[in-house]
């Protein structure tokens, strides 16, 4: 999945892709590569357009423990929350398979939040679901 049109919480409202498309960046990753690590400032959201990320929490004596995966057409509800309360990652958010990610920054996302009713549901939080 390439386009924000093909996820069915999007679909419904061409403008809002639209905005999501205007406002957002898409970068490339490849296996491997750290989009987010724990106690780093939130400033955008991910929404994964192809691939896979994981989620990880990492204790305090080292071990990580993988938390849950964010596939295509889905968000993160840790980048979410954490944005919308301008606090930290919990997190640590890891590419599993090289993925393509539009990065919605968190500013963006509360103006389209009250605009289009977006919420963590909608942005595609598996989760959340």
């Amino acid at each position: 999945m390439n386009n924000l049109d093909e996820i069915a919480e999007f679909n419904s409202s061409p403008d809002l892709i639209e905005k999501l498309y205007q406002y957002g960046i898409q970068k490339n990753y490849d296996a491997g590569s750290v989009i987010l690590n724990e106690n780093a400032h939130i400033r955008s959201i991910p929404i994964v357009m192809s691939g896979i990320l994981r989620v990880i929490k990492t204790e305090d004596d080292g071990r990580e423990i993988l938390l849950y995966y964010i596939k295509s057409g889905e968000s993160c509800i840790m980048s979410f929350l954490g944005g919308m309360h301008h606090e930290t990652s919990k997190v640590k958010a890891e590419v599993e398979e090289a993925a393509e990610i539009l990065f919605l920054p968190i500013d963006k996302v509360s103006l389209l939040k009250n605009r289009y009713r977006l919420t963590a549901k909608r942005i595609g939080c598996d989760m959340c679901k």
